[in-house]
């Protein structure tokens, strides 16, 4: 079947959100990474962002430059990120469910975390 990602109905900038999601199923497909993709990591803030297969990608928007060729993945940072989720059960699944923006980081200290996780349990549910 292959790669797919999709993006889930309530990701804020929907429009980006697609443009990503195909950037980020290019990236699985191939492993060549986008020059607006930074740092990845699974969401280990708790059990259920670990539990719910959360994963945070450290982005650039269009607006902005991309990172440098040379520039290890590890050392792209950034106040945005793209939220998505792989299935427990299908491991070329993923959904993007929210493209934090402005400061990811701050919002990851509030309630919209619970949102996340709903948005991850309703693709996991699926």
């Amino acid at each position: 079947m292959g790669i797919s990602v999709t993006v889930h109905e309530d990701t804020e900038y929907p429009e980006i959100a697609k443009v990503y999601a195909k950037l980020l199923q290019d990236w699985k497909k191939t492993s060549v990474l986008p020059s607006v993709f930074g740092r990845d990591g699974m969401w280990e803030l708790n059990s259920r962002t670990r539990d719910s297969q959360i994963y945070k990608l450290h982005i650039r928007l269009s607006d902005e430059a991309p990172w440098k060729k040379h520039k290890p993945q590890i050392d792209r940072v950034s106040n945005k990120y793209l939220v998505y989720v792989q299935h427990w059960l299908n491991n070329d699944c993923y959904q993007v469910i929210s493209v934090m923006s402005p400061n990811a980081h701050e919002l990851a200290r509030t309630s919209f975390l619970g949102e996340l996780e709903r948005r991850a349990e309703q693709f996991q549910n699926t």
